[in-house]
């Protein structure tokens, strides 16, 4: 019993060490982690010992990634919730934590966001198009960077100057 509950630590073990050298790559959500583990052909027991290994370390916190993820794509670079709840929800971090994590931003002023942003995309398009080509072009951009159809609307016609509805 003993040499099959050494063989068991010895497990846990090695799939810790291979947790803490792949978080240092990037963070990871403990589904991410526990994927890469099973990968690697580890029983679900030494799955299951390894991540709570790494919850005790702080290696692997899915509210702190979801935090640090809506920090980084919402705030610095400016994606809307719509994008982050997506990309959270791919990386399947539990629902609650990822609308705790969106909380951060509903103070964010979406409108000037997203008409900072679509200023600066304006500057990379083409100065030939058509002002109703930059507003499809826009707003098609606002939408996948997380912005609903009708403030991207918005922006899009504000920013491109036209003052009418286009399709």
């Amino acid at each position: 019993m003993t040499v099959r509950r050494h063989g068991v630590d010895k497990a846990v073990t090695e799939a810790f060490a291979f947790v803490l050298r792949s978080t240092q790559q990037r963070p990871q959500t403990e589904a991410e982690v526990r994927a890469k583990l099973v990968g690697r052909g580890a029983d679900p027991a030494v799955v299951d010992a390894a991540v709570a290994r790494a919850h005790e370390a702080g290696v692997v916190d899915d509210a702190a990634f979801a935090a640090a993820w809506v920090e980084d794509r919402g705030r610095v670079r400016g994606y809307g919730g719509a994008r982050l709840r997506q990309e959270l929800r791919r990386r399947q971090v539990p629902d609650p934590l990822v609308e705790d994590a969106l909380a951060a931003l509903e103070e964010r002023d979406d409108l000037a966001v997203a008409t900072d942003l679509a200023r600066d995309r304006l500057r990379q398009l083409p100065a030939t198009l058509q002002p109703e080509a930059v507003a499809r072009r826009l707003h098609a951009w606002l939408v996948r960077r997380g912005y609903g159809p009708s403030l991207a609307h918005r922006v899009a016609l504000d920013v491109s100057g036209l003052d009418r509805v286009w399709d």
